[in-house]
């Protein structure tokens, strides 16, 4: 009894907690709509999605209710109508929490019936982008938006496989099979000129299963979507994906990651787990108290790049061609794949060991040796260690004086009369000794106080050996002038120790006794050479440290005067210099900087401190020298360009030191670069316009116009001359009237050439010669790829035309939409080009001419109303032929002198009978048609006389048309015209009646009987 008491206890009192945590967490209920059936995969994967982006939430105790709609099998509104009273019976007595609706059907549904019974439930939904573009969303809604990458999944599998040439695209038939191909059509139209599409859409699923049995070589196989086949049959997409891939010759890649694992390839597929996950975590968020509405809605990718390795070695892909990010599933390793680690990390310990052992053994060997050798020297070794170590750490100052003092101890240690130290590199000076007065000092001896006037002892002590002498009668006597030189000092014992370090003497050590000595003992001789090499290396760091001292004096000098703002700062971030120019640069002083280094990035203006920040990562990691450029706020606010480079300081064992930087003002060099991109942005727009008006005059020059030919001296034609003299100067747009024939192009010349811009050409576009699907292009220009036919840009008229005048012939052709964008150059003096969205503004006077009745063809709705009064500034009618028969005669002459100068004939008379019914004739085809007949009559000429080929011996008026007025009408209006180009004034040398070559008192009958009025 007493055990199961305390095996019950046990249990109760470990079990305990975790009955009381699951009470006292919040219990939240979360529905969760999907679109389609409950039996599809992908479905799997997004319910798992979901669940783990609402599994951070350990404070809630979830409940999850899962809802199909299948509004795919189901689209009527009566099934919708049954979902509706299904909810209300299932969720009207169960407080729902939140709810998750996957696709648009969802989501709609939900927004339908939010007022019913889902009224204050916050919304996260999980749809495409586009989808939701109709929708008004309540405001306790927000959602994960995405899109299908249509275009990554073909550029994926040409990345895989480069030599491809034919691309097989599977699709279904369904209502969102067809949603995925209007996608995948509209991504692949870049593509079309490149690969050959092979589109396996909305066909019966047999004949695409033999299609891709049969795919010619380098065809890759793209499924996006297959929920219906072409003939109804309903089919779940993974399954048919699997079929199809393992009955086709290509490679197949998918676009969902449902596919995945069951004969695809794979590629890069949207990620139906991912935005379920991305759904979730924002679920959570509105669960632990934030509103819908402040949570904006999430666009985060959602595709994955992941590949089948079983499929790579079924169609032989390589998986170095893999995007760098990609994920690779069910691979098998071989054994050196998989053990190779092992193999390798064995194989080195071994030799790790085996190194170990043939370290340990030279150890053991060396410190035999160094035991025998310190056995002979402990006690003198002993003066060194403190001797070396002293010099190493001894400030640069006080190294004579040390040295100095160190010969002291050696001349008191060893019982001689004077040690002394001679530097070979400095000619005087050396470190000397007098014992018995146990005084050191460095002074300067005597010049001739040298070793280089001991040439026999000099060259032993060049040779680096050790020279001692007992008495100097042992010298040689090749050696006299050493003997003489030392007996004059008194010196009667010597050792000299030579000071050298790489293999370069520096100087000597020399051990002076002015008493003779039997012989110099070998270990105070070692003894000495171990002295000398310590004061070596003392005398060449104090070399050194001059040497580095004067660099550096010199180096500040350059970089204190430098132009450059330079500055060095350590590796922990901490700065050593910075040059007084900075305060040039940048208005602040150096004192600034070296107090508050983080005023390097403050003073960089907030646009260019990504690149400062991008900098110092990189160039801290890879240790490389770099340059970037970024702009700077000077103290006075100013902006100032900088170009930063920089450069690691890296020491012998590879430590990094610090890093030293240079900042180079470059803001006029930006100025002038600015200034010359903008220049030479001016001069290409100049050559292209330059180029197309070049090509333009060289198309025009191949016409022949008369425009300097205005032929007459009629009253009407004087009107007309004065009437373009009136609006000539100005930038007003003239309308041209007119039956065809009369010479309208002549009038719109003589307006340009008289007009501020007669040193352009006059660009003329004739409305009525060009095709109506190509007026636009002609007028307005296109891009390449507008339209097919469309290879390369081409500049309209109308761009051609800026700053000049452009002539509009025949007008009244224009299509109705054509006249529209007409209407808004006018209107706005700007418009676009065919396949282009950039605006293009323009500075174009346009003279446009009819042989219409403009009002009429407003009346009957084939010309705009608008544009009419936009064109009808200044109209200018040109009177026709037979409105000027006084004309006929200069023309006639003119006609014939052409005509006979390009025949090779000769016509030196018109005979006036000729000329008179030429006059009687009622010209309908006007100029043109008299121009016609003149050449005929040239042609058929056979003498000096002209001689008319036509017949116009019949009566005009059966030639006239009946809308023409009565002669009584005509001359009213000649005689209104005249009075108006006089400016009413009927005397006179430029009046009316000199005009009209009649008398003014018979004008001014006539006025009164044809009723004319001045205005």
């Amino acid at each position: 009894m007493v055990h199961l008491f305390l095996l019950v206890s046990f249990f109760f009192f470990a079990f305990l907690p975790n009955i009381y945590a699951n009470e006292l967490k919040e219990k939240k209920r979360v529905l969760v709509i999907f679109y389609e059936q409950s039996d599809l995969p992908a479905y799997s994967k997004v319910e798992q999605g979901i669940k783990q982006g609402l599994g951070a939430g350990t404070e809630f105790d979830i409940e999850y209710f899962f809802e199909y709609m299948d509004s795919h099998r189901n689209p009527d509104q009566k099934h919708k109508q049954l979902l509706s009273d299904l909810y209300r019976h299932k969720f009207s007595k169960k407080k729902i929490d939140l709810i998750i609706a996957y696709g648009v059907a969802p989501l709609e549904f939900v927004i339908a019936h939010h007022d019913d019974f889902f009224q204050n439930i916050p919304v996260v939904f999980a749809a495409t982008r586009t989808n939701i573009a109709h929708i008004s969303l309540p405001p306790e809604t927000t959602g994960v938006l995405s899109d299908i990458d249509y275009a990554g999944m073909l550029n994926t599998a040409l990345e895989i496989h480069p030599k491809t040439r034919h691309v097989a695209v599977v699709n279904g038939a369904s209502h969102t099979d067809l949603f995925f191909e209007e996608g995948f059509r509209k991504a692949f139209e870049p593509y079309n000129k490149q690969f050959d599409f092979i589109y396996l859409t909305r066909l019966p699923f047999a004949e695409i299963e033999e299609k891709v049995k049969n795919l010619p070589e380098q065809t890759v196989i793209l499924f996006y979507m297959l929920l219906q086949d072409g003939n109804g049959k309903a089919f779940v997409p993974r399954q048919a994906a699997s079929i199809l891939a393992k009955e086709a010759n290509a490679p197949v890649y998918g676009c969902l990651d449902s596919y995945f694992g069951d004969g695809i390839v794979g590629g890069r597929m949207f990620s139906l787990e991912v935005k379920g996950l991305r759904a979730g975590e924002m679920a959570l968020r509105i669960l632990r108290g934030e509103k819908a509405s402040d949570i904006p809605m999430s666009s985060i990718g959602t595709t994955i790049n992941k590949f089948d390795w079983r499929q790579f070695k079924r169609f032989g892909i390589r998986e170095d061609r893999l995007p760098p990010d990609s994920i690779v599933q069910f691979k098998t390793y071989s054994f050196w794949e998989s053990y190779r680690w092992y193999i390798v990390a064995t194989f080195f310990v071994l030799l790790a060991q085996s190194g170990l052992i043939f370290y340990l053994m030279m150890a053991r060997r060396q410190r035999r040796r160094a035991q025998s050798q310190l056995a002979e020297r402990l006690d003198f070794e002993k003066m060194l260690s403190t001797l070396s170590a002293r010099f190493v750490y001894l400030p640069f100052d006080r190294i004579d004086t040390e040295i100095n003092r160190v010969l002291e101890s050696i001349g008191n240690a060893l019982n001689v009369d004077r040690v002394s130290v001679y530097e070979i590199s400095k000619e005087n000076t050396r470190f000397y000794h007098v014992n018995s007065h146990n005084h050191i000092d460095t002074v300067t001896l005597p010049s001739e106080y040298k070793f280089d006037q001991l040439p026999w002892i000099n060259q032993k002590l060049m040779q680096g050996e050790i020279f001692t002498l007992s008495n100097l009668a042992d010298l040689p006597e090749e050696a006299e002038d050493d003997r003489n030189f030392l007996s004059g000092l008194g010196i009667l014992s010597l050792a000299v120790i030579p000071l050298s370090t790489e293999k370069k003497i520096i100087g000597v050590l020399s051990l002076i006794m002015l008493r003779h000595r039997q012989e110099w003992p070998q270990e105070l001789l070692r003894q000495c050479r171990l002295v000398a090499e310590i004061l070596s290396n003392a005398m060449v760091r104090k070399h050194h440290e001059e040497t580095l001292k004067w660099a550096e004096v010199k180096y500040r000098v350059v970089a204190d005067f430098t132009h450059d703002w330079e500055y060095w700062f350590n590796a922990d971030g901490s700065l050593e210099y910075v040059s007084p120019s900075c305060e040039r640069i940048s208005g602040y002083s150096p004192r600034e900087f070296l107090g508050n280094p983080a005023l390097f990035r403050d003073i960089i203006i907030q646009e260019d401190q990504d690149v400062w920040d991008s900098h110092s990562c990189d160039f801290r990691h890879e240790l490389k020298s770099c340059e970037i450029q970024y702009r700077i706020q000077r103290r006075d606010g100013q902006i100032c360009w900088i170009e930063h480079s920089c450069q690691p300081v890296i020491d012998r064992q590879g430590s990094l030191q610090g890093f030293r930087a240079c900042n180079r003002d470059i803001t006029l060099r930006k100025h002038s670069e600015t200034q010359l991109r903008t220049a030479y942005t001016e001069i290409t727009q100049l050559k292209n316009q330059l180029e197309a008006e070049t090509a333009y005059l060289q198309s025009e020059i191949k016409l022949e116009h008369n425009f300097d030919n205005i032929i007459g001296n009629s009253a009407a034609l004087k009107y007309v001359l004065y009437k373009v003299e009136q609006i000539a100067s100005t930038e007003s747009n003239v309308l041209v009237l007119g039956e065809s024939g009369t010479g309208k192009e002549l009038i719109a010349r003589a307006i340009h050439n008289k007009s501020p811009h007669r040193d352009r050409a006059l660009v003329k576009v004739n409305c009525a010669s060009l095709p109506s699907d190509l007026i636009e292009s002609e007028l307005f220009g296109h891009e390449r790829g507008a339209f097919t036919g469309a290879h390369d840009r081409q500049l309209g008229r109308f761009e051609i035309a800026h700053g000049t005048t452009i002539f509009l012939d025949e007008i009244g052709e224009l299509p109705l939409e054509v006249q529209a964008k007409l209407l808004g150059v006018l209107q706005d003096r700007e418009f676009e080009r065919l396949g282009s969205s950039r605006t293009i503004k323009v500075d174009v006077r346009v003279i446009a001419a009819t042989n219409r009745n403009l009002e009429e063809e407003v009346l009957q709705g084939r010309f705009r109303e608008d544009l009419f009064f936009r064109l009808n500034v200044f109209p200018i009618t040109v009177p026709p032929l037979r409105g000027r028969v006084e004309d006929i005669p200069l023309l006639v002459q003119f006609f014939v002198d052409n005509a006979a100068k390009r025949l090779g004939k000769s016509i030196e008379k018109i005979p006036q009978s000729v000329v008179q019914k030429l006059q009687a004739y009622s010209w309908p085809g006007n100029i043109r048609e008299l121009e016609n007949v003149i050449e005929r009559a040239v042609i058929n000429t056979s003498g000096p006389k002209l001689s008319l080929a036509d017949d116009l011996s019949r009566p005009a008026s059966k030639k006239m048309s009946p809308t023409l007025k009565s002669l009584q009408e005509v001359e009213k209006d000649h005689i209104q015209k005249v009075l108006q180009f006089a400016e009413w004034r009927i005397e006179g040398a430029k009046g009316a009646a000199q005009i009209l070559a009649m008398n003014p008192s018979t004008l001014r009958s006539r006025i009164r009987k044809l009723g004319i009025q001045k205005p």
